[in-house]
């Protein structure tokens, strides 16, 4: 019998504002963000056990984010500590949340409107909190409303494209996109504030990258980033931070240069030592602190800070704490993505689609994930999975409509 004491939920509305919370949430405040999406999961069981049946979730990307996850619960059973790994594996499940909130019940042009719109206001306020405390408050770094300018650079990679899809997207009003040129605009700027380098290098590669994919953009292209290059060099003239941040890309006394190519060679031993299933999930301080930290690393426990987390390098991550399952597990996932992103592009047959963003955003992520892991911080992965799941929805609302 249905379970009548449960309040009526009209699914489809309900989850609407639980995505438009998300959009305007996940760049300003974890704890808003996990509301969000704690409430979204209690209206789909609340629907499910109404109706008996789940909702009609895509099951081809179920699929692979079960495999993935199948095998994230097998490594974390052959863990150090299999609880530690096991809660790993509880969080990194719920930062999919948002891909599957996103891609399921955006349906309609105007709700589709109304998230690039919530998107682009909590850009232009996570923009205006980094652009406040770097001239105002005389912060090093800007940070926004992130953990560290690191995670900052990463949010950046991701507003940017995001702005411009929106800057040319015809069924929004002349405002917003205008608006969302603005945002593109000062997200370069907070970009550069971050005073982030793997970041920097990212948005580098990214602009080649969408080149190579846009030949008939090259020349276009090319003069927009001449004029920034300009405009960057001659900021970086008046600012001797940022001449520091430059001349220590490749500098081998920078001791944070030194300090992660310590830690990159301790995680490919503990790769080579566990190859199969590593150490386990959130294994590697324990690992590296304890057990592989060179001698002549000075960020040490006790000594400078309380000991690394990670190996500054995603994939570096995934090789020692889950073996050449974890890697291919993680490699597996994203190539996935990428290839539907792509295919998606192709489809399109447009510069700047809903494809093409979020390649560039992938790309953008995994390139500073080089130099820091970027693709384990719940912040960053809610806004990517939102952003993708967004996009993917956004292919066939359009198509609907033309």
């Amino acid at each position: 019998m249905p379970l009548k004491f449960l309040p009526k939920v009209s699914l489809d509305s309900a989850m609407y504002k639980v995505v438009l919370l998300l959009a305007l949430a996940v760049p300003l405040s974890t704890a808003a963000a996990s509301i969000a999406v704690g409430a979204g999961t209690l209206f789909i069981i609340v629907w499910s056990v109404r109706h008996r049946k789940l909702p009609p979730f895509d099951s081809n990307i179920l699929e692979v984010l079960a495999v993935y996850l199948v095998l994230q619960i097998f490594i974390a059973m052959t863990s150090w500590e299999p609880v530690n790994s096991f809660r790993e594996v509880f969080g990194e499940l719920h930062r999919f949340f948002p891909l599957i909130f996103a891609m399921t019940f955006i349906k309609k042009r105007e709700q589709l409107c109304g998230v690039l719109i919530a998107t682009l206001l909590a850009i232009l306020i996570n923009d205006a909190a980094g652009l406040w405390q770097y001239f105002v408050q005389g912060e090093p770094r800007a940070f926004g409303f992130n953990h560290t300018p690191t995670f900052y650079g990463s949010f950046m990679l991701m507003q940017l494209p995001i702005a411009i899809y929106i800057a040319q997207l015809e069924i929004l009003s002349p405002l917003w996109r205008r608006l969302a040129v603005f945002a593109a605009g000062l997200s370069l700027i907070c970009l550069v504030l971050s005073m982030t380098r793997g970041a920097w290098l990212a948005f580098v590669i990214v602009v080649l990258l969408f080149v190579v994919l846009e030949k008939k953009y090259r020349l276009l292209t090319a003069k927009i980033c001449a004029g920034l290059a300009i405009i960057f060099l001659i900021f970086a003239i008046g600012s001797a931070q940022i001449q520091e941040r430059l001349t220590t890309m490749t500098s081998t006394k920078f001791q944070s240069n030194t300090e992660r190519v310590l830690m990159w060679k301790a995680a490919a031993e503990i790769f080579c030592d566990y190859p199969i299933y590593g150490v386990g999930q959130k294994m590697y301080f324990n690992a590296y602190n304890k057990y592989y930290i060179p001698p002549e690393a000075r960020e040490r426990p006790g000594v400078i800070g309380d000991g690394h987390t990670h190996p500054h390098n995603n994939f570096l991550q995934r090789a020692s704490e889950g073996g050449l399952i974890g890697l291919a597990a993680f490699i597996g996932l994203y190539a996935y993505f990428f290839w539907k992103f792509f295919t998606q592009y192709k489809r399109e047959k447009i510069p700047f689609g809903a494809g093409m963003t979020a390649i560039l955003i992938l790309a953008g992520l995994q390139l500073e994930g080089l130099t820091d892991t970027n693709m384990n911080q719940v912040p960053i992965m809610r806004e990517f999975w939102l952003l993708a799941g967004t996009l993917l929805a956004a292919e066939n609302i359009l198509k609907a409509n033309h």
